[in-house]
């Protein structure tokens, strides 16, 4: 859980935390409020039912009696307003709080978000494995990892410039996103480097999923957008692991890493699976 809470405060916005903490702080103050004052009308009815009762039991009058039930019907009445305030307010609360909620919610997906491509970042894949692991354990299923790099990547941006280097990052990011499914992962691990989780794929189909990657990237042309003429064309390396029972998360990435600059070692646009 410390990992989790390292992982993710790591990157989230602090302010957006603080104040959202303040928020929190003065909504529970408010309904801290709200119980009070309602103790307090409650107190109030009961103290005045008590005077109602004493009042009955010393009386035969029917005057008497008639101001004891109209004391009812007041004290009746003041609770019944108390109560209708003490709802307003209390739905007023839940508003405000799922709204927080809905923030929160915004403000984690944004901390684990990569904002050029849209796909998870390093601290959501952390987190990613870590689920996957976790489950694993029961299991015994073990998840894959594919790591991706796109190959000459400073050719690109040195020959093309960086607009066209960010559209080459998109268009394999997007196929990232087509050929992943269910509780697959898909990241940007950073630069022009891909991450692929993959929590129930055995190696072999790991395998046809990364050479089909590779296939669709090897395929496409990076075109101008006015004239949409080819200006380039690009392949990505990939490398793979099968996490290792007993081993890290770290030893983890580091194989598929591996495996990844093997496929660079031997000619690129490739993929290569870690052998242990």
């Amino acid at each position: 859980m410390q990992h989790w809470f390292d992982t993710f405060l790591l990157g989230f916005d602090l302010k957006e935390l603080g104040q959202s903490q303040s928020e929190l702080n003065r909504i529970a103050n408010q309904l801290s409020s709200i119980t009070t004052q309602a103790e307090g009308n409650v107190s109030q009815f009961d103290s005045s039912l008590r005077d109602c009762k004493n009042e009955l039991v010393e009386t035969t009058y029917g005057a008497s009696l008639s101001s004891v039930v109209s004391l009812l019907l007041s004290s009746t009445s003041s609770m019944q307003v108390a109560m209708e305030q003490m709802k307003q307010q209390i739905n007023a609360s839940k508003q405000e709080i799922a709204s927080l909620h809905d923030r929160l919610v915004m403000a984690t997906v944004e901390a684990l978000t990569d904002p050029l491509t849209g796909l998870t970042n390093r601290k959501g894949l952390s987190m990613a494995i870590d689920e996957a692991l976790f489950i694993a354990e029961q299991s015994q299923v073990y998840p894959c990892l594919l790591m991706l790099d796109i190959d000459h990547f400073k050719h690109i941006n040195d020959n093309f410039g960086h607009l066209l280097g960010d559209k080459a990052i998109k268009m394999v990011a997007d196929t990232l996103k087509n050929q992943i499914k269910g509780k697959d992962t898909a990241a940007r691990y950073g630069g022009e480097e891909f991450a692929v989780l993959l929590p129930e794929t055995e190696l072999q189909n790991a395998w046809k999923v990364a050479e089909n990657i590779r296939r669709i990237i090897e395929n496409m042309k990076i075109t101008r957008v006015n004239d949409k003429q080819e200006i380039c064309r690009m392949t990505i390396s990939i490398g793979i692991a099968r996490y290792q029972p007993g081993g890290s998360i770290s030893d983890f990435i580091e194989q598929a890493d591996n495996a990844l600059y093997q496929s660079k070692n031997t000619g690129r646009n490739r993929v290569t699976v870690f052998e242990a």
